[in-house]
């Protein structure tokens, strides 16, 4: 009951943040407020019952790379914040809830940040907030800073912002790869590049250098994850179908709406890794959205939406909180 009441708290104080017509301090008690509730919460959830804790105490590996190649394929992200903490105490226990803290904090960072746009309407604030909160705060330790880091990618390319952080995410995650060339979605030729590469350099890539790659200890063990995702296909595969078609008809309502502002490098770009990844497999795809919600929400075209409809949608953003539960529920074993 304690935890319900925070977690509606949390919820409640993040959605009168999201306002842009209060006043300065009334957005900082709101903020402030949240914060707490946030604390709070990460507090009474115990992060022995994260559904991801156990893999990184148990079976992630944190011993010393061998040599550069290896350090860098094996995601070194993680294993730096690891020997960070590592010089505090030897406790590995109390190193990956240290870990669990730090990006528990950076996740807050991200989605003050997230409260601070002026220039987002309130209700994809909440979107983002309820979809994702507990996700990258309190779940995701290597994959949570990059979909963060790119999400900071899409607000500013959007508005012709330079940002090349998420050069940074490879590191991080691995999957990450798949959307560099997003980098270069300036580029006048970036679709005529994608389709070069798409058809002519990735099947080169796949058969003459894949093999070389694979020989690589470090990398293998990254790529194995992936296979461990499969596992679990058959008995959560109705789920993903479903969250198929849900993506499918955001983006299409997209184009609809946005039309030309829609028709970006980095939206169709994110889109087709996603249905590419999902006809592989449906739980790489599933990884894959939020990237495709990110780009959506991010879009730099409010004035495209119906004041009375964007007003409406603000205010029954609030029954996402039923969702924001969920996502919570979901992540752990409560």
């Amino acid at each position: 009951m304690i935890l319900a009441i925070n977690v509606i708290c949390l919820f409640s104080f993040y959605y009168f943040a999201s306002f842009r017509s209060q006043i300065f301090s009334q957005k900082c008690l709101f903020i402030f407020l949240f914060l707490i509730a946030s604390i709070t919460i990460r507090l009474l959830v115990p992060i022995e019952l994260n559904k991801d804790y156990y893999g990184y105490l148990e079976l992630h590996n944190f011993d010393n790379p061998d040599n550069l190649s290896s350090f860098l394929f094996s995601e070194p992200y993680l294993y730096l914040i690891f020997k960070f903490f590592n010089i505090f105490t030897a406790d590995k226990k109390v190193i990956v809830h240290s870990i669990y803290w730090f990006n528990f904090v950076l996740s807050n960072v991200f989605f003050v940040w997230l409260l601070a746009r002026r220039d987002l309407s309130v209700w994809k604030k909440i979107v983002l907030f309820s979809f994702y909160y507990f996700l990258f705060g309190f779940v995701l330790l290597r994959n949570g800073p990059v979909y963060i880091l790119f999400a900071l990618f899409f607000y500013y390319s959007y508005r012709k912002m330079f940002f090349s952080h998420i050069i940074l995410t490879p590191l991080m995650h691995l999957s990450a790869l798949t959307l560099m060339p997003i980098l270069f979605n300036r580029n006048k030729y970036y679709f005529k590049i994608l389709i070069l590469f798409s058809v002519i350099l990735l099947p080169l890539f796949l058969v003459y250098f894949m093999p070389l790659i694979e020989s690589y200890l470090a990398l293998n063990n990254a790529l194995s994850k992936i296979d461990s995702y499969s596992s679990g296909v058959s008995t959560i595969g109705i789920f993903h179908k479903l969250y198929f078609v849900f993506i499918l008809c955001i983006l299409s309502l997209t184009y609809v709406i946005y039309k030309t502002e829609a028709i970006n490098p980095i939206l169709i770009t994110s889109s087709f890794i996603y249905f590419v990844s999902f006809y592989f497999n449906p739980v790489v795809g599933y990884r894959f959205s939020p990237y495709i919600l990110m780009a959506i929400l991010f879009l730099n075209s409010e004035k495209k939406l119906n004041i009375k409809l964007n007003n409406f949608l603000d205010l029954t953003s609030f029954s996402l909180v039923l969702y924001f539960f969920v996502t919570l529920f979901d992540s752990h074993y409560l």
